[in-house]
């Protein structure tokens, strides 16, 4: 065997020591993310036949089974205030071209606002914006998109970051999949009767060729801990090119 064939696999097997190593790490890792997560399950679990337990022992006590009429009036009140009042809209501008060709986009630009009426907080609030046409789907704006590149990040006058982050690692390609992204604020919880906004986003829209219509809705929900179900927004932004 010849010198530069010894040396070619001697090569070769160095990067194949290279993969294995890269290899096993990956194992380690995820079996150290799996012993985490079965722990979390395993506190969890806990928890709930704690709570479990201690709720009947509740149910059998009879103090507490008996409870008259007055209590209960005095009980309705602080269970209306914990009740979500939740709305959110958009204020947005189109901006068109001077005239329809096949090179200039239509540019959406707006606000989602979104504002907590009721007496309790929001917490885990996300938001979710659906495009009727999944292919369309796109959006900037005050968007984390990678923790290592500070020029995605906006700071406020109180020098609080006010950039929102995707839910998915994978956003865009989620999006032209489902037609949805979903966002969470920079904070966990919207007090009771205050707001927010997702400021200033961006919505590309391609040129439209000639003889072709087009037709887009983009339609935002609102998410929260007390707030599964998701709430739609009171108006929606439509552009129609026929």
């Amino acid at each position: 065997m010849t010198e530069e064939r010894m040396n070619t696999l001697d090569k070769k097997i160095i990067q194949l020591n290279q993969k294995i190593l890269h290899y096993r790490s990956e194992v380690v890792k995820q079996d150290r993310l799996l012993t985490d997560q079965r722990k979390r399950i395993h506190d969890q679990d806990t928890v709930i036949e704690e709570l479990t337990l201690r709720l009947e022992e509740l149910a059998n006590d009879p103090a507490v089974s008996e409870v008259d009429s007055a209590s209960k009036v005095e009980i309705t009140p602080s269970l209306e205030e914990k009740d979500i009042q939740v709305d959110s809209f958009f204020t947005y501008a189109i901006m068109a071209p001077y005239e329809t060709s096949e090179e200039e986009p239509f540019v959406i630009k707006g606000h989602m606002i979104i504002e907590n009426r009721g007496a309790s907080a929001l917490t885990n609030p996300v938001i979710c914006l659906s495009f009727n046409k999944p292919e369309l789907a796109n959006l900037s704006g005050r968007i984390e998109r990678s923790k290592n590149n500070l020029q995605h990040y906006s700071v406020s006058r109180e020098g609080v970051t006010d950039t929102w982050k995707f839910v998915e690692e994978q956003a865009d390609r989620h999006a032209k999949q489902t037609g949805q992204f979903w966002l969470s604020p920079p904070i966990d919880t919207i007090p009771a009767r205050s707001s927010i906004t997702f400021s200033d986003f961006e919505v590309v829209i391609p040129a439209v060729k000639k003889n072709t219509s087009l037709s887009l809705q983009i339609t935002g929900f609102v998410y929260g801990a007390d707030l599964t179900e998701g709430k739609a927004s009171l108006n929606t932004i439509a552009l129609t090119v026929s």
